[in-house]
């Protein structure tokens, strides 16, 4: 495998990105630059597993759309991100295509770690909601937290929920669960 090398000199364009050779690892285009990141950790893992579980059989019910990362999302040309999880409702599939998601999901999660946590609780948090996600939920494993975003109401956290308690969605209706159950190995 060839190791690929990032010219941080420069704006990145989606063409450009594209030309990059298929990763297994997380790699974003955000404004212009590229950024790269090891694998994620055990917790991460788990935690992601069991969160798609359940948007994959809320999605089954609901005609609509779950995935997981690497999935890449074109938001623009300067912008394509690899959100941890995201949900697209049953009217925006149309914009599902081969390579990934023309447009903003209806719902992205970040699964943060210290390596990216101003990342994705500033840069890309702000970025989702410029071009439009609905709901942006952000999963702290290390402090068992979940913060989940109504960008529609207000920039403060519509739910934050810490060790325990009742995960529920404005955007996901009908959609609930105890948030220890991400804990579960």
């Amino acid at each position: 495998m060839q190791t690929a090398i990032i010219d941080k000199s420069k704006d990145w364009t989606v063409a450009e990105f594209l030309q990059l050779e298929e990763s297994n690892l997380p790699c974003e285009l955000i404004n212009g630059e590229v950024f790269m990141s090891p694998a994620p950790n055990l917790t991460h893992q788990v935690v992601s597993g069991n969160l798609y579980d359940i948007l994959k059989a809320y999605s089954r019910k609901k005609d609509g759309f779950a995935a997981y990362s690497p999935f890449d999302v074109y938001l623009d040309n300067k912008n394509v991100f690899q959100p941890d999880l995201l949900y697209l409702l049953k009217e925006n599939r149309a914009r599902l295509f081969e390579k990934g998601l023309r447009g903003a999901p209806d719902l992205a999660v970040e699964i943060i770690s210290p390596s990216n946590s101003f990342k994705d609780r500033n840069q890309k948090k702000r970025l989702y909601e410029k071009f439009g996600v609905k709901e942006y939920w952000i999963i702290d494993p290390a402090n068992r937290t979940i913060e989940i975003y109504d960008f529609g109401t207000s920039e403060n956290p519509a739910l934050y929920l810490a060790e325990e308690g009742e995960v529920t969605s404005g955007l996901l209706l009908g959609l609930t669960f105890k948030f220890e159950e991400l804990f579960i190995q």
